[in-house]
């Protein structure tokens, strides 16, 4: 049996996976499940080139590329979009994923159709459409740490010419650091999340697509923790934990977040051309408090608030069925209106820092691929982008104002892309490609001083293959980045502080396989190569020169596969293991050991049974089986006196062994 073709939408217009001439990873949702990826933090292990910062927000940094600032006068450096819609605030990306049709990885700067700040790449998460006949989907999920999770899903045609889907999910669970002081659990999971879509079909070749979808949350968020304690702390009177899932703070930590929005997608499909809009709306509120000494003394409390509203507009036009020329061309309007801002709360001072920021985004694109032979095409595109950014901020110690301003700034750029791809025969593909990318410039939380926008050169090549009679498929790239004023995130004094690195080099080598074989047999493989340093970055009189990138693992690997038996007339067994490794990061310029996580590797496995009629399937599963502990980021802890301290890093922890039932009904 040959591989399942994977249909993508990477260029804005549907394509195999095989023929699109870019470094991109998709998963079907039948995939992610049988993985046990249900976040964006999960998806990272499975895919090359990815890691994710879980610092209570989804940090998405691709072959290195990500921004951890927060406030919202900063964007990421790598988006994420949510079925074709851009997602301004990292703090909403970290949402669980549900009923989801597959999702895109693209990989490096996204200058020309996602053009929105994608300097490093972009990932898109595509939810399913609603089907033509009545169908529907009940899932229970019982596991540790009192996991509880109810899913249901019904979709079906309304009318003739009207479908719907609508999805709901609750998803439960203890956490897993226990307080001994309070009793509390912290780290825990507390969402309830829909999603609903109609789709309209108005002619033969006019439709409509209504989209809308909300996600509360009522959490603890992911507590940073201390591994040591120096006798100075006990000395003060902290209470001093002993197990290393035990905590104890003076302060509760919350991450709540309250995120909706709403889509309509209109597409006209004429004999020549399709028009397509995109028009969106989205709302998120944001509330976390993080006791930052992480002890149980008033030493140094953040509070973070972040409300954020915008509204998109994207436009494109393409056309069908060409002989030789193939082109979209397109326009994209964002507006934001943003404000929160960060308590820095000691015993004394309390400083309080709200913020407002304004932001307005247009761009103008268009991409050409002209078939100069049956085998040979070329693309061009090119993205003209302007954003202006208005701020306003108050810096206020012990209730009294002692600073304010009202800053604006614009940035300006012009993002093209070249290719050249070939068919060296029917089954293997050759690329290559120079891109620009572009990220806006913005503000300061804290003092409003701007920081200049990034921009870099991306240099590609790759080979697409399918093999053995469409048994395997084997995808290899290599790239590199020439970075120019590389936005780099320090945090000082509880603030995250954006300065340009001069210039930085990445390159690396990705590549991925799939093979089935046999019939009932799939393996899968992934092996990533990274060579993130700064060239030249002088900064406080200091020279990061040389130096590793922030979350840039060397290495990174991981292996799957999966059986599946027939039991004839009683249903099938399905047998799945995936093991994935990763390469020691640094979270600081600075590159200091006390902020480099070690390596580690995590080990997941299922195992499903389904009925004949695949009405019913029952599964057990487990992630990190081995129960590695395993640090998602580091940062600097405080002594006694409230005082930064490098010697003292606290550190947020990935997850530790889980494992649990799945009971799903179909009909």
């Amino acid at each position: 049996m040959f591989l399942e073709e994977v249909i993508v939408t990477a260029q804005k217009r549907e394509s195999s996976l095989q023929d699109t001439p870019i470094a991109m990873t998709a998963m079907t949702g039948e995939m992610l499940e049988n993985i046990g990826i249900r976040t964006i933090e999960d998806f990272q292990f499975f895919v090359p080139g990815v890691t994710v910062t879980n610092d209570s927000m989804a940090i998405v940094n691709i072959r290195g590329i990500g921004t951890s600032a927060f406030g919202v006068a900063t964007d990421p450096s790598s988006t994420v979009h949510f079925d074709g819609i851009y997602q301004p605030r990292p703090t909403t990306g970290y949402q669980d994923m549900f009923d989801v049709e597959r999702l895109e990885l693209l990989r490096g700067p996204q200058g020309v159709l996602f053009g929105r700040n994608s300097a490093g790449g972009t990932l898109n998460v595509i939810s399913k459409a609603p089907s033509e006949e009545f169908e529907g989907t009940f899932g229970v999920t019982m596991g540790s740490y009192n996991k509880r999770s109810f899913s249901g899903t019904v979709s079906g045609p309304l009318s003739n010419n009207i479908r719907a889907r609508l999805t709901l999910l609750k998803n439960d669970r203890d956490g897993i650091y226990t307080d001994i002081v309070s009793g509390d659990k912290y780290q825990d999971q507390d969402t309830f999340a829909g999603r609903a879509t109609i789709a309209i079909d108005f002619t033969e070749n006019f439709e409509m697509i209504l989209r809308g979808d909300f996600s509360k949350e009522r959490e603890t968020g992911y507590p940073a923790v201390r591994t040591f304690y120096p006798d100075e702390f006990a000395d003060a009177g902290a209470t001093i934990p002993t197990d290393e899932d035990e905590v104890a703070f003076d302060t509760k930590p919350v991450s709540n977040a309250d995120i909706w929005g709403m889509s309509a997608t209109a597409i006209w499909s004429g004999e020549d051309y399709t028009f397509k809009s995109i028009t969106s709306y989205r709302e998120s509120e944001v509330d976390q408090v993080i006791d930052a000494d992480g002890t149980d003394l008033t030493i140094f409390d953040i509070g973070f608030q972040e409300n954020s509203r915008s509204f998109t507009q994207e436009l494109q036009l393409s056309n069908n069925n060409p002989e030789r020329l193939e082109w979209i061309v397109g326009a994209f309007f964002l507006n934001e209106d943003g404000d929160g801002g960060i308590d820095i709360l000691f015993e004394d001072p309390k400083i309080n820092i709200p913020e407002r920021n304004v932001t307005n985004a247009y761009a103008l694109f268009g991409q050409s691929t002209y078939s100069v032979t049956d085998r040979l095409r070329a693309t061009v595109g090119l993205r003209y982008s302007y954003e202006k950014k208005s701020y306003n901020y108050s810096t206020a110690v012990n209730g009294t104002e002692v600073d304010s301003g009202s800053p604006t700034d614009d940035w300006k750029a012009w993002t093209p892309r070249f290719a050249i791809d070939y068919d060296i025969n029917d089954d293997v593909m050759a690329y290559i490609s120079a891109t620009r990318g572009f990220k806006s410039g913005g503000f300061q939380l804290g003092d409003a001083s701007s920081f200049d926008p990034e921009y870099l050169w991306s240099y590609e090549a790759g080979v697409k293959s399918t093999l053995f009679n469409k048994r395997m498929r084997a995808n290899v790239g290599v790239f590199q980045y020439d970075y120019t004023n590389l936005q780099v995130v320090e945090y000082i004094g509880g603030v995250a502080t954006t300065s340009n690195a001069g210039q930085a080099t990445i390159k690396g080598i990705e590549g991925e396989f799939v093979a089935r074989v046999a019939d009932d047999f799939d393996v899968n493989a992934t092996i990533a190569y990274l060579d993130a340093k700064y060239d030249v970055f002088f900064e406080g009189g200091e020279d990061f020169s040389g130096n590793r990138i922030s979350n840039s693992p060397k290495w990174a690997y991981s292996f799957g596969a999966q059986y599946t038996y027939d039991i004839g007339d009683k249903g099938y067994i399905t047998l799945r293991g995936d093991f994935a490794w990763r390469d020691n990061v640094d979270f600081k310029r600075n590159n200091l050991p006390q902020y480099r996580a070690d390596t580690y590797s995590l080990l997941n496995a299922r195992i499903a049974y389904t009925t004949a009629d695949e009405l019913w399937e029952v599964s057990l599963y487990g992630q990190n089986l081995t129960n590695n502990r395993y640090a998602t980021y580091i940062t600097t802890g405080r002594n006694v006196a409230g005082a930064a301290d490098s010697s003292l890093p606290v550190t947020v922890f990935g997850e530790p062994r889980q494992y649990g039932i799945q009971l799903k009904r179909n009909f």
